[in-house]
């Protein structure tokens, strides 16, 4: 009882993100001491799999789509794969697949706005409003101030710091998304 004894089957599998400049040296010890191998930013590919959604009103984005488009703009600033989005970048239900327009602006938004695109001229095919020169800010997907918005026979009320879906729609429906624009299916509701 006073000896720990490991299996020699026993394996240790574990991710890291090369990028975080605050462990620099630790990432630098791990890779001494560690096999590594190189594993591509993929969509799953497995049986009973639910694509996530980016859900927006009553608009579904395919986030697939969106990582595909975001990362070759990512690797253009950056000249590097370090900062690309990888498929489980946000936490989707795997029975539902659905990434809220919350979990996107507060998640992804964030991250490229702070993290990615900080130190680099933000791409106007990507953050530009329009068809100006103007560009948006993180600021500008949350409202401000309390704001009563009204839905055909009711209305609701926003408050400061909640997100502007309809500034979030125009946002993600200017994208070059190609021939697979995503499934831009209007839907019931936005859980569907």
């Amino acid at each position: 009882g006073k000896k720990l004894a490991l299996p020699p089957n026993l394996y240790i599998w574990a991710t890291m993100n090369t990028s975080d400049q605050s462990l620099f040296p630790i990432d630098s010890a791990f890779k001494r001491r560690w096999d590594w191998k190189y594993v591509p930013i993929a969509k799953p590919d497995k049986e009973g799999w639910v694509d996530r959604k980016i859900v927006v009103g009553t608009t579904k984005y395919d986030w697939w789509s969106f990582l595909t488009i975001i990362n070759k703009w990512i690797e253009k600033a950056t000249e590097s794969e370090d900062k690309q989005l990888g498929y489980f970048f946000v936490k989707a239900p795997d029975d539902t697949g659905v990434i809220t327009a919350e979990r996107f602006v507060n998640k992804v938004l964030f991250y490229l706005f702070g993290d990615v695109f900080k130190s680099y001229d933000l791409p106007k095919e990507v953050f530009g409003k329009g068809t100006g020169s103007d560009k948006y800010a993180f600021r500008d997907f949350f409202y401000d101030k309390k704001e009563t918005i009204a839905t055909g026979d009711s209305a609701v009320v926003k408050k400061a710091g909640d997100v502007r879906e309809d500034v979030l729609k125009e946002f993600l429906d200017k994208l070059h998304w190609g021939s697979d624009k995503i499934d831009k299916e209007e839907t019931a509701s936005a859980g569907a």
